[in-house]
C-alpha cells in the first residue's frame, strides 16, 4: 500500500516500476520454449535370484545376475531349435551376462538351482517383450472365451528359499526309509533335456536319481534303487520337490473375471513366455 503511494505520488518511481514490468514481461515472452524431454525407460535387466548361487568352497552365496534383450541374431539362433526345452536353454545362454557380477559360464549355469534358471529366464522374457502377456481363458461361471493381461512384474509370486544354503537339501520319510534329497540344478536339467526318447516316468527317474543321494541309509548310486522305490514314494519326492522349488510360480496365476469377478486360473509355462 504504502510502495502504490508512493509510486503514485512520484512519476520518476511509477516510470520505473513499469519499464521493470515491461522487462519482465518481454523476457517471458522472447525466453524460447523448451520442449520436455521424455527418456523411455530402459527395461530392468538386474535380477534377484530367489535361491542364488552358493560356492561351497569359498561359502560365497550370489544372489544377483544380469540379463539382457534378446536380439536378431539369438532368434535366428534360437527358431532353428524345434525342442522347446533345448530352446529355452539356448535363450537362457545367450541372454544371461553375468551371476554375482562375474561373467556367467558354463559352470555355473549347471550350478544354478532350477528355480533360478526359471528366473532368469522370467527376467529375459521382461527385457525382450515388456512384462504383459495376454492370454484367453474360460471362467467357470462365464462360458464365453475371455481376454486377461498378466502382468510379469506384480501377478507372478516369487518363492525365495527361506534359508538359501540349508534348503537347497532336505529329508523326508518315505515307506522304503529316509530319503535325503537336493533340489534339481542346471546339470539336471540339461539330463532331462537332453535325454533321448524317454516317456514321463523314464524322466522321472532320471530326476530323482540326480537329486535322491541316500534311502534308508543306504546311498543312491544310478537309478536301480530309484526304479524298484515304490510309486507313492517317487510322487511324494516328486511332490516334495516341486512345493520346495524356488522361482517364479508360473502355475499358479490368477486373475478376476471380468463379468463375475470369479478368480480365474491362468497358468503359464516357460515356453509360453517367448511366444509373443
Amino acid at each position: 500500500m504504502e510502495t502504490t503511494l508512493n509510486a503514485a505520488s512520484n512519476p520518476a518511481m511509477a516510470n520505473k516500476l513499469l519499464e521493470d514490468v515491461n522487462n519482465i514481461v518481454a523476457q517471458e515472452v522472447m525466453a524460447p520454449t523448451i520442449p520436455e524431454v521424455v527418456i523411455p525407460s530402459l527395461p530392468e535387466t538386474t535380477v534377484e535370484l530367489p535361491g542364488g548361487l552358493y560356492d561351497p568352497f569359498e561359502g560365497n552365496l550370489m544372489k544377483t545376475a544380469e540379463v539382457r534383450e534378446l536380439t536378431g541374431s539369438d532368434e535366428e539362433a534360437i527358431v532353428r531349435i524345434s525342442e522347446p526345452g533345448k530352446a529355452l536353454l539356448t535363450i537362457l545362454e545367450k541372454a544371461t551376462v553375468s551371476v554375482g557380477g562375474k561373467p556367467v559360464t558354463k559352470e555355473m549355469f549347471g550350478q544354478l538351482l532350477a528355480g533360478d534358471r526359471e528366473m532368469l529366464l522370467l527376467a529375459i522374457r521382461k527385457a525382450t517383450f515388456g512384462s504383459e502377456i495376454v492370454v484367453e481363458a474360460v471362467c467357470d461361471k462365464c462360458p464365453e472365451v475371455q481376454t486377461f493381461t498378466i502382468d510379469l512384474n506384480t501377478d507372478v509370486e516369487i518363492k525365495e528359499l527361506e534359508d538359501p544354503i540349508n534348503d537347497r537339501r532336505f529329508t523326508m520319510n518315505l515307506k522304503a526309509g529316509v530319503a535325503k534329497v537336493s533340489l534339481p540344478t542346471g546339470d539336471v536339467q540339461a539330463k532331462i533335456i537332453n535325454a533321448p526318447n524317454k516317456n514321463s516316468a523314464e524322466l522321472d527317474t532320471l530326476l530323482l536319481a540326480s537329486c535322491v543321494s541316500e534311502i534308508g541309509d543306504q546311498p543312491v548310486l544310478g537309478d536301480v534303487r530309484i526304479k524298484n522305490l515304490g510309486i507313492k514314494d517317487r510322487r511324494d519326492i516328486l511332490e516334495e520337490i516341486a512345493k520346495r522349488n524356488p522361482g517364479p510360480q508360473l502355475s499358479e496365476i490368477k486373475k478376476a473375471c471380468g463379468k463375475c469377478g470369479q478368480e480365474v486360473q491362468l497358468p503359464l509355462t516357460l515356453a509360453e513366455l517367448f511366444r509373443s
